[in-house]
């Protein structure tokens, strides 16, 4: 056996003994590294219609004017997806995003204060994916249990995130735990997708009702394409 091939199996065997959390995670900082980030580098954006959802504004010239110009296009995405008018909702509120990623919406949400629950904030940080000068915290924790007190956020938002979380039911419990009465849920996730590596649940929406029945859902939205390779996106707006 040559040595390189007895590397190769040492590399196997480690892969296939490590938790399995920590290789969903090195999967996801691969993909916004290899996948999103050089798109932003080379002149573009991902998602591609973020000068749309702008009004149609110029690509800035320089990398770090187009983060925050995908950014900025985030927060009028789930505006839009969410079916809220209201472009100053976000003002004044504490809001929290569930599992952000660099995309940048805690970045450019206009909140009193901005909340990133992302487990892998500091090694998006190490390589240079997060946003410098952001007013936006960010907590490197799972959102199954948010060192926050309970009743002390205004919004949740939780965009193609749900299937990423180690627990699904108990990130759902934690939403309740933390909003306010009154406070909203902004949930979209996909349905009866394939697992991968780095989405290991296929979610149900009668089981997503279920978990949610302390609150009341006031709008839901199917759209008929997935976030994923397959399955549908469905967008809930709840009160607590």
């Amino acid at each position: 056996m040559s040595a390189l091939t007895r590397i190769r199996r040492r590399l196997r065997l480690r892969t296939r003994f490590r938790d399995p959390i920590s290789l969903k995670h090195d999967a996801e900082l691969r993909w916004w590294l290899e996948k999103w980030d050089p798109v932003l580098r080379g002149g573009g954006f991902f998602p591609s219609d973020a000068l749309e959802l702008l009004g149609g504004e110029p690509a800035s010239p320089d990398y770090v004017g187009r983060r925050w110009q995908q950014a900025r296009a985030e927060v009028r995405r789930v505006l839009n997806e969410a079916g809220i008018d209201d472009q100053q909702f976000f003002e004044d509120k504490v809001v929290m995003d569930i599992g952000p990623g660099p995309l940048g919406f805690p970045d450019a949400c206009p909140a009193r204060v901005s909340i990133g629950i992302e487990p892998l904030a500091e090694q998006y940080a190490k390589h240079g994916l997060l946003l410098a000068d952001s007013p936006a915290l960010y907590l490197s924790v799972g959102a199954e249990h948010v060192p926050l007190a309970a009743q002390s956020v205004d919004v949740v938002l939780a965009r193609n995130s749900l299937d990423h979380v180690d627990d699904p039911d108990q990130v759902l419990r934690e939403v309740q735990r933390l909003l306010r009465p009154g406070g909203t849920l902004i949930l979209n996730f996909d349905v009866e997708h394939t697992p991968t590596a780095t989405e290991p649940h296929a979610l149900q929406l009668e089981r997503v009702h279920s978990a949610l029945s302390g609150l009341k859902i006031v709008r839901e939205r199917h759209i008929d394409h997935p976030h994923g390779g397959d399955g549908h996106a469905v967008i809930l707006v709840a009160k607590a």
